[in-house]
């Protein structure tokens, strides 16, 4: 197991990407899960839950912790399949945000996890648009 971050750049100030990732409706559209079902206790020690619906239409209840939250610049919370992510926000010249996910995995990981976090940004990008 080793350090592993994958960073990018979101068009968008800090403060609107921290709400994107930390407001139950902004959450249920990049995660993405059933409306209504996102419930986030944004807090150290918090966690969160919502419901998403798989290709063959089955409901998945999915949750996890957050570990640490120092808004609006750090979240270190469990992902799916209770593996712990910290997520670094970092204002970035013409109102962007630099975005890091910082995991502990396996280097065999590193191409499904760099693969795995473009697809959320993708949902998260589509939201931070939906709300410019």
């Amino acid at each position: 197991m080793s350090d592993f971050t994958v960073t990018r750049t979101l068009k968008g100030p800090r403060g609107r990407v921290w709400q994107v990732l930390t407001q139950p409706s902004h959450f249920e559209g990049w995660l993405p899960a059933k409306p209504g079902t996102a419930v986030l206790d944004v807090r150290t020690g918090g966690s969160w839950q919502a419901t998403v619906i798989s290709s063959d239409g089955e409901e998945i209840a999915l949750t996890g912790r957050y570990y640490e939250v120092s808004e609006p610049e750090r979240l270190v919370m469990t992902v799916p399949g209770d593996a712990v992510t910290a997520i670094t926000l970092t204002s970035a010249p013409d109102d962007t945000t630099q975005i890091a996910y910082a995991f502990e995995v396996d280097e065999s990981m590193h191409t499904m996890v760099t693969q795995s976090v473009d697809e959320v940004l993708g949902r998260v990008s589509a939201v931070l648009t939906g709300i410019a």
